[in-house]
């Protein structure tokens, strides 16, 4: 037995948020090499030589500066991953609640005797006795 899934914006949101956290991802280790790698020689390209002699940007600053940039890339990552998880739990939390509501009403209606036909009243509504 299945149920029509429902809140096909949430469902639209953790599937954007896992995409924008493996972008993130990807881009942050890309820009953490890049940052590792061209930092200093960019620093110097950029910056004034007495800036750049002010900021250090020497390769150790590079490297420093890319596994920063690594770990906050990994840190948002694993925000946005984790917020988009738990947007799915609570869908499949609810869709398990009504798949599991209909099981009992459908189990508690085989079970009931078969009656005759209802009182009704005039307006077709059935009369509890």
């Amino acid at each position: 037995m299945t149920v029509p899934t429902r809140f096909g914006i949430l469902r639209l949101i953790s599937t954007l948020l896992k995409t924008m956290a493996w972008i993130i991802l990807v881009l942050s280790i890309l820009g953490a090499f890049m940052v590792g790698l061209f930092g200093p020689m960019l620093g110097e390209a950029l910056l004034d030589p007495a800036l750049v002699a002010l900021l250090a940007f020497d390769s150790a600053a590079g490297i420093v500066a890319g596994i920063t940039l690594l770990i906050f890339g990994v840190v948002t990552f694993l925000s946005l991953f984790a917020a988009a998880e738990s947007i799915q739990v609570q869908l499949a939390i609810e869709e398990n609640t009504r798949l599991t509501a209909a099981l009992l009403l459908r189990m508690d209606e085989e079970s009931r005797p078969v009656e005759a036909d209802p009182p009704y009243t005039y307006y077709g509504e059935v009369v509890d006795e």
